[in-house]
Protein backbone atom coordinates (compact mmCIF):
# COMPACT_ATOMS: atom_id res chain seq x y z
CA UNK A 1 0.00 0.00 0.00
CA UNK A 2 1.42 3.38 -1.01
CA UNK A 3 2.00 5.96 1.66
CA UNK A 4 0.52 9.43 1.07
CA UNK A 5 3.02 12.05 -0.02
CA UNK A 6 3.61 14.85 2.49
CA UNK A 7 1.94 18.03 1.36
CA UNK A 8 3.94 21.14 0.60
CA UNK A 9 2.34 22.82 3.59
CA UNK A 10 3.89 20.30 5.95
CA UNK A 11 7.33 20.67 4.43
CA UNK A 12 6.95 24.45 4.57
CA UNK A 13 5.98 24.25 8.24
CA UNK A 14 8.88 21.93 8.97
CA UNK A 15 11.28 24.28 7.19
CA UNK A 16 10.00 27.29 9.15
CA UNK A 17 10.31 25.32 12.39
CA UNK A 18 13.88 24.39 11.50
CA UNK A 19 14.75 28.04 10.81
CA UNK A 20 13.09 29.12 14.06
CA UNK A 21 15.09 26.53 16.00
CA UNK A 22 18.32 27.76 14.40
CA UNK A 23 17.50 31.37 15.31
CA UNK A 24 16.65 30.31 18.86
CA UNK A 25 19.98 28.49 19.13
CA UNK A 26 21.78 31.63 17.94
CA UNK A 27 19.86 33.77 20.45
CA UNK A 28 20.73 31.43 23.31
CA UNK A 29 24.41 31.61 22.38
CA UNK A 30 24.39 35.38 21.94
CA UNK A 31 25.47 36.34 25.49
CA UNK A 32 28.76 34.46 24.98
CA UNK A 33 29.32 35.90 21.49
CA UNK A 34 31.94 38.50 20.70
CA UNK A 35 30.83 42.11 20.11
CA UNK A 36 31.18 41.79 16.33
CA UNK A 37 28.63 38.96 16.20
CA UNK A 38 26.26 40.86 18.48
CA UNK A 39 26.54 43.95 16.27
CA UNK A 40 25.97 41.96 13.09
CA UNK A 41 22.95 40.23 14.58
CA UNK A 42 21.53 43.58 15.74
CA UNK A 43 21.97 45.10 12.28
CA UNK A 44 20.29 42.07 10.72
CA UNK A 45 17.33 42.35 13.09
CA UNK A 46 16.99 46.09 12.39
CA UNK A 47 17.04 45.40 8.63
CA UNK A 48 14.35 42.72 8.89
CA UNK A 49 12.18 44.96 11.09
CA UNK A 50 12.58 47.87 8.64
CA UNK A 51 11.55 45.73 5.67
CA UNK A 52 8.50 44.42 7.54
CA UNK A 53 7.45 47.92 8.62
CA UNK A 54 7.84 49.25 5.07
CA UNK A 55 5.77 46.33 3.72
CA UNK A 56 3.02 46.96 6.27
CA UNK A 57 2.98 50.69 5.50
CA UNK A 58 2.78 49.99 1.75
CA UNK A 59 -0.15 47.63 2.28
CA UNK A 60 -1.94 50.16 4.47
CA UNK A 61 -1.36 52.94 1.94
CA UNK A 62 -2.60 50.85 -1.00
CA UNK A 63 -5.65 49.48 0.80
CA UNK A 64 -6.79 52.54 2.73
CA UNK A 65 -5.55 55.56 0.79
CA UNK A 66 -6.25 54.63 -2.82
CA UNK A 67 -8.74 57.40 -3.57
CA UNK A 68 -9.05 59.23 -6.88
CA UNK A 69 -7.97 62.51 -5.27
CA UNK A 70 -4.36 61.61 -6.00
CA UNK A 71 -4.92 61.77 -9.77
CA UNK A 72 -3.24 64.55 -11.70
CA UNK A 73 -5.69 67.04 -13.19
CA UNK A 74 -5.29 68.05 -16.79
CA UNK A 75 -4.08 71.54 -17.55
CA UNK A 76 -6.56 73.52 -19.64
CA UNK A 77 -5.53 76.40 -21.87
CA UNK A 78 -6.02 79.87 -20.48
CA UNK A 79 -8.60 81.94 -22.41
CA UNK A 80 -8.81 85.67 -21.90
CA UNK A 81 -12.30 87.20 -22.22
Amino acid sequence: MAQPQPSTTMSWKAEMQKIAEQVLTKLQGLPEADPLQIGAFTILLIFIATVLIMFILACIHCCCCSTPQHRVSRVKPFHQP
